[in-house]
């Protein structure tokens, strides 16, 4: 009886090993990741050693898995000067996930909101290989492919005009247009936080804008 329970006792042992183990080399992996994305930080002057900066107080007002390149957008001034649809079509490259696959996206029709989210493709591509040297974990590429639905609606257009251009691109439900849309609409208040005049103010408007008829928002009006 004593042998039986003394192998009870050796097996959990092990067990409890094992677990310990387990955990020290989780805890071990977090704290790695956590020192690289702090060098990312550090390298691009969102924090100063244990010190956040300046940039980095603005960083802190935005969520989301391409935070970083909401900041760099602001930081390098590619949204200076945008309207509010111009801002919001870019601002949903941030929070959008497409369905279309490989399809081509359709572009607003702006010049300057095409302008601009090319330059944050570019900022993307830029901050993916800093991550790359760093041996962080690299963040998706921005996608456009709500970027002239979400241009449309904050420009005005109905939901069913809206819906019909989208069904030429590979099609779009009005759930599937109100479940992309409140992101961005949750997005741009985040980005008045961080911005300074005018682009604060373009981003609550553009916010506003795109909470008109959207499913889980009132209208303003």
């Amino acid at each position: 009886e004593h042998a039986r329970w003394a192998d009870r006792l050796w097996q959990a042992e092990r067990e409890h090993d094992r677990l310990v183990a387990g955990l020290e080399r989780r805890s071990g992996s977090i704290a790695a990741a956590f020192d690289r994305v702090c060098a990312v930080l550090d390298m691009l002057g969102y924090t100063d050693g244990d010190t956040v900066t300046a940039d980095g107080q603005r960083l802190r007002s935005l969520f989301g898995d391409l935070d970083l390149l909401a900041a760099e957008s602001i930081r390098q001034g590619i949204w200076d000067g945008l309207t509010a649809p111009e801002l919001a079509a870019c601002v949903s490259a941030l929070t959008d996930t497409s369905r279309s696959g490989d399809d081509v996206p359709l572009l607003p029709p702006s010049a300057a909101a095409r302008e601009a989210l090319s330059r944050m493709e570019h900022s993307a591509s830029e901050l993916r290989s800093l991550e790359a040297d760093h041996h962080a974990e690299q963040a998706r590429a921005p996608d456009l492919g709500f970027a002239r639905t979400a241009y449309r609606w904050t420009s005005g257009h109905s939901l069913a005009a809206v819906l019909a251009e989208a069904d030429l691109g590979g099609g779009l439900s009005a759930g599937d247009f109100g479940r992309a849309m409140r992101p961005v609409i949750d997005m741009l208040p985040q980005v008045a936080l961080s911005a300074d005049e005018p682009l604060d103010t373009t981003a609550r408007r553009a916010a506003a804008l795109g909470r008109r008829g959207v499913v889980g928002y009132e209208d303003p009006a």
